[in-house]
């Protein structure tokens, strides 16, 4: 259950990060842009959205998946979920890096610091 926490923890971490990166292009976007710059954005923008689709649906299975240890206990398909949830969040948090580290490439290569 600590895990499980642990992963909301993260899940929520990314969201307010997530609210960041799409501030930050709001921002980017808001003034003079190169013209290579506007479809990168409308990219990005889309993947932002798509991050935050994902890691509520993740945060909703958690959720739902402590409710059902805290019901039953740990069942043997409560622990293949847990697996699974546990082995998703990992993914997610390494997409998520992967997205941010490549949209800040963008930004500062079009020098939007």
């Amino acid at each position: 259950m600590k895990e499980s926490g642990k992963w909301l923890t993260i899940l929520s971490e990314l969201k307010m990060d997530n609210v960041l990166l799409k501030n930050r292009l709001s921002k980017a976007i808001s003034g003079k842009v190169p013209s290579g710059f506007v479809e990168q954005a409308e990219l990005f923008q889309q993947q932002f959205v798509d991050k935050d689709q994902v890691i509520d649906l993740l945060r909703r299975d958690v959720i739902l998946l402590q409710e059902e240890i805290y019901r039953k206990g740990m069942t043997e398909a409560n622990s293949i979920q847990h697996a699974v949830l546990g082995k998703a969040a990992k993914q997610l948090q390494f997409e998520f890096q992967k997205m941010k580290s490549s949209f800040i490439k963008v930004l500062n290569e079009h020098h939007f610091n």
